[in-house]
């Protein structure tokens, strides 16, 4: 999910179902979205994590729960998500 776009385009942060699906366990993942209306700044991805730990309250913790579900989800290779694992933790 895109909470500045989803933000900015039609669901309220507090309306918006991200936390509640993370809670209870669900594999979630932050994204970014309309780059050129949207974000602020070139670090488009630290913009979304960073509004989200602050809108939701998420800890460091919940934060690399987060990215490591991205990498879970992406398509990158078993072996290079063993080895992003390996470096990252």
């Amino acid at each position: 999910m895109s909470p500045l776009s989803n933000s900015s385009l039609f669901l309220d942060y507090h309306r918006n179902p991200f936390p509640l699906f993370f809670l209870v366990g669900l594999n979630v993942s932050l994204s970014t979205d309309d780059l050129l209306q949207i974000h602020l700044t070139k670090e488009l991805l630290v913009e979304e994590y960073s509004i989200a730990a602050s809108v939701w309250k998420l800890s460091s913790c919940d934060l690399c729960e987060i990215a490591r579900n991205s990498v879970y989800q992406s398509g990158f290779s078993h072996v290079l998500k063993v080895k992003c694992y390996i470096m990252f933790a």
